[in-house]
């Protein structure tokens, strides 16, 4: 088989390239080991009467939310088609006003919040302080504000036929309240690290949730806004 008179070249930058990969690769492993340990290091510091008061809280808004999601699901038997846009509007704004965004939801604010410096919050120190514009905090709330707002100012009528609303608006409404049972479960017993992490996820499943093929474009931009925020949440 002739290989023409390139392949010493070829070769040459395969091996280039591959040295490169293996350069920097180990770089990229420390950075997210070393992050891990700066997370690790911040949840260390919350004590057990902090993380059960975060815990109940976010319980607390779990309850809430599911006595809501049953309630939409027996309103939506009866909703006609011309009021579909409204109760997804509504059913949308219920979910939001119920996920764990509130200080007491947050071991950290709870153990920290009494001061306003935040001495010593091991997020504050990972993550900026939350009352800074810039903080991972202020950024996700803001987007997730603004999620709110596009919902509620969304008048415009439904996006798609009545019939696929109805089915959809049928999934979000039982796959909420699942995952709300789930949410309380799963922080039964878990470590002030766990916590946070599982709540992120909680937050972005639920707002995967949201039937936002119903609505304008507007919303589809802000929630993927949020999405691009939840990453630094935790």
């Amino acid at each position: 088989m002739k290989v023409g008179p390139y392949w010493p070249i070829l070769a040459f930058l395969s091996f280039l390239l591959f040295s490169i990969f293996r350069l920097f690769l180990p770089e990229s492993e420390n950075c997210m080991s070393d992050r891990a340990r700066e997370l690790e290091a911040a949840a260390a510091s919350i004590d057990a009467a902090s993380l059960d008061t975060a815990r109940k809280g976010i319980v607390t808004g779990c309850q809430e939310l599911i006595y809501w999601l049953e309630l939409l699901s027996r309103r939506l038997e009866k909703v006609p088609p011309e009021k579909e846009h409204k109760f997804a509007r509504a059913f949308s704004l219920i979910m939001l006003g119920h996920l764990p965004t509130r200080p007491e939801t947050c071991p950290f604010c709870v153990q920290y919040g009494q001061s306003r410096s935040c001495r010593g919050c091991g997020y504050a120190a990972t993550h900026g302080r939350c009352d800074s514009d810039q903080s991972s905090f202020s950024l996700f709330i803001e987007a997730f504000s603004e999620l709110g707002r596009v919902i509620y100012q969304d008048t415009g009528g439904l996006n798609c036929h009545p019939d696929d609303a109805r089915l959809r608006l049928e999934h979000c409404i039982r796959s909420s309240r699942l995952l709300a049972a789930d949410m309380m479960e799963d922080i039964d017993s878990s470590s002030a690290e766990r916590l946070m992490e599982r709540k992120a996820r909680y937050l972005g499943q639920m707002i995967d949730l949201l039937p936002k093929e119903l609505f304008g474009p507007e919303i589809m931009e802000s929630w993927r806004r949020v999405h691009e925020m939840l990453r630094n949440y935790w």
